[in-house]
C-alpha cells in the first residue's frame, strides 16, 4: 500500500531483502546450502503494510513483493520480524512450513569461523544494529504515511 508521493514500503523492504539475502549467500556456504535445499520454496515476510516474498533458487535468491502464497510466512510488527530473525525472540508468528522458516534463520544467521575460536557474535549483533535501523526507517515511514492528509 502506497500513499501518494510516498514509496511503497514494500518494495524498499524487499530490496533490502535481496542485497542482504544476496551477500549471505556469496560470503555464507551454510545460506548456499539452505538456497539448495528450499529451492522452489517461498517465505513470505509481512511486517506493519509491507509484504515480500523471498523465492529459494538454488545459489540464489529472488524477492518481490505481492499477495502471492508462500509456503511460511513469518509476520509481526518490524522489532518482532528482526528479533524473531535473529534468533533473539520469538515474538512474530510464523505460519505454514515453520520447518522452512527454522531452516532458513539457522543458515543465513551470521557467522564467521576463525580456527581455535568460536563463532563471532559480533557480526551478528552489526546485523541486529542494522535491523534496527532498518526497523526505525519503516517505522518513520509508516507514521509519515499515517499522518499525511490529503488536500
Amino acid at each position: 500500500m502506497s500513499t501518494a508521493g510516498l514509496p511503497d514500503p514494500g518494495v524498499a523492504l524487499a530490496e533490502l531483502a535481496r542485497l542482504a539475502l544476496s551477500a549471505g549467500i556469496a560470503a555464507n556456504p551454510a545460506a548456499r546450502a539452505c538456497t539448495e535445499r528450499l529451492a522452489g520454496r517461498t517465505l513470505a515476510i509481512e511486517t506493519l503494510q509491507a509484504r515480500f516474498i523471498i523465492h529459494f533458487e538454488p545459489g540464489a535468491v529472488r524477492v518481490e513483493t505481492g499477495d502471492a502464497p508462500a509456503d511460511a510466512t513469518l509476520r509481526g510488527s518490524p522489532g518482532a520480524v528482526a528479533a524473531t530473525l535473529a534468533g533473539t525472540e520469538e515474538t512474530a508468528a510464523t505460519l505454514g512450513d515453520t520447518t522452512l522458516f527454522e531452516d532458513f534463520r539457522d543458515s543465513f544467521r551470521p557467522r564467521l569461523d576463525l580456527p581455535g575460536q568460536y563463532v563471532l557474535e559480533d557480526l551478528g549483533d552489526i546485523v541486529r544494529m542494522g535491523m534496527k535501523a532498518v526497523e526505525s526507517a519503516v517505522e518513520g515511514l509508516a507514521n509519515a504515511m499515517g499522518k499525511r492528509r490529503d488536500p
